[in-house]
């Protein structure tokens, strides 16, 4: 991945399953590369173009706030991933440098 901006360990919540892999972005696309071991080992490729916004979330266990390493990422379609990342904020300033190019 020659353009790639920002790489490192993250979940993304498929359903009930944190599907554990690594994500990357490029200039063009954000896209999650799930581990073998996971049930769910499809990649996921999100076109920028399609991003509105990157925020914060937190993740809860059995309702109750547990850390603040959660990374909601909307597109245009209303359609929200939820990533599990280390340093989000810088996840953040990475994708919102290309939101507005």
């Amino acid at each position: 991945m020659t353009d790639c901006l920002k790489a490192g360990p993250a979940n993304l919540w498929k359903g009930k399953e944190a599907v554990g892999g690594k994500l990357y972005l490029t200039n063009k696309e954000l896209i999650h590369k799930p581990h073998k071991a996971n049930i769910q080992k499809e990649d996921v490729y999100i076109d920028v173009k399609q991003i509105v916004k990157a925020e914060f979330y937190t993740n809860k266990v059995f309702k109750l706030p547990l850390m603040n390493n959660g990374l909601k990422v909307v597109l245009n379609s209303n359609e929200t991933f939820y990533f599990v990342v280390n340093k989000r904020n810088e996840w953040k300033v990475a994708i919102d440098r290309l939101l507005t190019r």
